[in-house]
């Protein structure tokens, strides 16, 4: 006898030890269901988000490049002088135009030859004053303008060996004055 009470505590044992492992197995089949669908709402909001209109974009730098992967134009944020900017560079890499705000509060515009070089510059100071400059192609300041914060106006033209040839300007008292050859 004992033997048939072992025998049957056993099949009491596997049956309950079966029917366990059977709700498990169906619960497990639920919950891989349930991922699934979860997985494939969390995909459709990541795509359906991806292609929806954006308000806002925030970057700290953003490279538009041509068909060979150069930049050609570059916003920062902020670059080693602080400053934001854009740069628009040509096809050899070089920067041609360049538009700039600093953490003094002046700005800047340029527009650079094909070495570089700042042919005209635009500026704007905290001070109020402002100014236009041109350039020759040996960097020499050739033609320059500006006005002052108490409403002086003032026009230079000078040699290539940056001796003043004439000067447009308004004086002290609001009369406009010239001179040439100085």
């Amino acid at each position: 006898m004992p033997d048939s009470v072992g025998a049957m505590s056993n099949i009491h044992t596997d049956t309950t030890l079966a029917s366990r492992l059977d709700r498990v197995e169906r619960s497990l089949t639920r919950v891989r269901g349930t991922n699934l669908v979860l997985i494939a709402a969390l995909a459709a909001l990541v795509i359906g988000g991806a292609n929806a209109p954006q308000d806002t974009m925030s970057v700290r730098r953003l490279a538009v490049v041509d068909a060979n992967g150069k930049e050609r134009l570059v916003l920062n944020g902020e670059d080693d002088n602080k400053a934001a900017g854009m740069t628009c560079y040509d096809e050899n890499n070089i920067a041609r135009l360049s538009a700039k705000t600093y953490p003094s509060g002046q700005s800047s515009f340029q527009s650079l030859d094909t070495k570089g070089i700042s042919r005209i510059a635009i500026s704007s100071q905290i001070s109020g004053e402002s100014s236009i400059q041109w350039r020759d192609m040996n960097n020499k300041l050739r033609i320059g303008a500006s006005t002052k914060p108490n409403g002086d106006a003032l026009m230079l033209w000078l040699a290539p060996n940056s001796k003043q040839q004439i000067k447009v300007y308004t004086d002290e008292n609001g009369v406009a004055r010239f001179n040439s050859g100085e």
